[in-house]
């Protein structure tokens, strides 16, 4: 970027010269006829000896240049992070449209899609982008055979806001669609040492609306190891609460909550809760998109040491339906209700 600042002073210097003009009080000039030369006069040789201070000069305010960043010159996926449930927005046409994590079928990488939009299968791989399934982003994995520019299809490309990434190489117009022309634009990144490129596929005449929201969702994209499957349920020893019947029915209550956290069953769940309220505070517990495989559970009171409520502690592993895999735990607290049941109050 470069800084102009031009300075321009608005009052008179002096010259000594025999001719003056515009300066002071003026310059007489008289003639001694024709073709004769001039001659200055007393009052112009007073004027021309006598040094004139300059005004104050005005400064124009500085002009500053915006120039395009060079070519390469910018990141566009410096490092690819390893995925960690964390959520993302995108503007599209002036909104703001939430994002989730969507995995492709087949490596282990995923970006964030908006809810607009859907994932398909393109050519044998996993395809994000709009519903009519013309306008998305596909990723492949190279091997030791590909060239950077994946072989030769790719040409140098011309777009400004493409060629400053660093990852970019090049572009290709592909056959007419339905709607029109379509372009792909390929860039090359790497993922735990593995290259990938990653392709985008926009008609042009929606290309000034999508390409800005494809460039974002690649400059997201994370990496998370595909694992298998776990086993949904409740696999574990229920903890000795001896034999006091109000600490055997707080137990037996939190395992049906488990079991029916587990299988999905809203009407079990509920009939564990203290109050309809939670209903609906809880549900997402509920969620179909995990698999809950519960480990242990730890009693840390019936009732809690100098309080009214009972406590549990439970573990266990959870798989989202993007197959991401975390182990967490839980304290499930209950109190007694107008019967004198143990009911949950709060899951945290």
């Amino acid at each position: 970027m470069s800084t102009r600042k031009s300075v321009f002073g608005a009052g008179c210097i002096t010259v000594v010269l025999a001719f003056s003009s515009g300066c002071g009080n003026g310059a007489e000039i008289n003639s001694s006829g024709a073709g004769g030369m001039a001659q200055p006069s007393a009052t112009t040789a007073a004027t021309a000896a006598v040094s004139v201070t300059p005004s104050p000069a005005h400064a124009t305010p500085a002009v500053i240049q915006t120039e395009p960043p060079a070519v390469k010159s910018v990141a566009l996926i410096p490092a690819v992070p390893d995925y960690s449930e964390s959520g993302r927005g995108y503007e599209i046409k002036g909104e703001v449209v939430q994002a989730a994590f969507s995995a492709d079928q087949t490596l282990p990488l995923g970006l964030f899609m908006p809810e607009t939009m859907v994932r398909f299968e393109q050519d044998g791989r996993t395809a994000w982008g709009t519903p009519d399934k013309q306008n998305y982003i596909t990723l492949i994995k190279l091997d030791g055979t590909d060239t950077a520019a994946g072989d030769g299809e790719f040409g140098p490309g011309n777009d400004l806001v493409l060629l400053k990434y660093k990852e970019y190489l090049g572009s290709k117009v592909e056959e007419s669609t339905v709607k029109g022309s379509q372009t792909a634009e390929a860039f090359k990144f790497t993922a735990k040492n593995q290259a990938y490129r990653a392709e985008i596929h926009v008609q042009d005449e929606q290309r000034t609306t999508l390409l800005p929201v494809f460039i974002d969702m690649l400059r997201d994209i994370e990496y998370m190891k595909k694992q298998p499957p776990i086993t949904p349920g409740v696999f574990l020893t229920a903890p000795d609460v001896g034999s006091d019947p109000g600490k055997k029915q707080a137990l037996q209550e939190t395992m049906d909550c488990l079991e029916a956290w587990a299988a999905g069953d809203k009407e079990k769940f509920d009939s564990t809760l203290y109050s309809p309220q939670l209903n609906e505070a809880l549900q997402f517990f509920l969620d179909h998109k995990n698999v809950y495989h519960f480990s242990e559970l730890t009693v840390r009171g019936i009732p809690m040491e100098g309080a009214k409520r009972a406590a549990f502690i439970v573990s266990y592993t959870r798989m989202t339906s993007e197959g991401y895999i975390v182990d967490g735990a839980n304290e499930i607290s209950l109190l007694k209700n107008k019967q004198g049941e143990w009911k949950i109050a709060s899951i945290d």
